[in-house]
């Protein structure tokens, strides 16, 4: 596995991907553009990017520019995952060597949707999870001897109701661990939005 020893370094593998990914695309970006991508105010820089700066924030929609590198970085991973998973994770390499500084172009990273190599090994642990979890409470009720018509008529509903809502708490709280919390949180609006809209339907 390839690792960057400078800030420097890895900034500039990673934007070398970037411009390549926009030549390839047709993306036109501009000097300002690309040398925005170098911008932080806390490490490495270029000499003039206060310069930079200024004439950005005077010519340029700072959302704009940002959807059009995060589409950029997006793309350039993806097609660094296709090629190896040598590259990729050299790739994510210079994203983590960055993190631990304060640069501009991680705000493009996070907003590029890319996952780290190894979410997807996560996901399947969070599924193994909860079936293991759903299978354990299974076996207790059987092994227990519980009749689940009889419980539920002796008024067993509400603990019911406690033991689904607590299984969907766990389920919440793995899902934010591998999907992170602003995916997770997206797609439970999605699932209120759908289940309100059928209720709606229906009446």
């Amino acid at each position: 596995m390839s690792t960057f020893s400078t800030g420097r370094d890895a900034k500039e593998f990673l934007v070398a991907k970037i411009v390549e990914e926009a030549s390839r695309e047709g993306v036109s970006l501009s000097e300002i553009e690309r040398k925005m991508l170098y911008f932080t105010e806390t490490a490495w820089t270029l000499p003039d990017i206060m310069q930079v700066n200024a004439e950005f924030d005077r010519d340029y929609d700072q959302n704009e520019y940002e959807k059009k590198i995060a589409h950029l970085i997006k793309n350039a991973g993806e097609r660094a995952e296709a090629s190896s998973k040598e590259e990729y994770e050299r790739f994510w390499s210079a994203i983590r060597r960055l993190k631990k500084e304060d640069h501009y172009i991680l705000v493009m990273v996070n907003r590029s949707g890319l996952h780290p190599p190894g979410d997807f090994r996560r996901l399947w642990s969070a599924g193994l999870i909860i079936v293991l979890v759903f299978t354990l409470v299974i076996f207790v009720s059987i092994k227990s001897g519980i009749d689940l018509d009889k419980f539920l008529s002796r008024g067993g509903l509400g603990l019911l109701a406690w033991g689904v809502a607590a299984c969907a708490a766990i389920v919440y709280v793995i899902l934010r661990w591998t999907l992170g919390a602003k995916r997770t949180d997206a797609l439970a609006a999605r699932l209120v939005e759908r289940i309100f809209n059928g209720r709606r339907r229906e009446n």
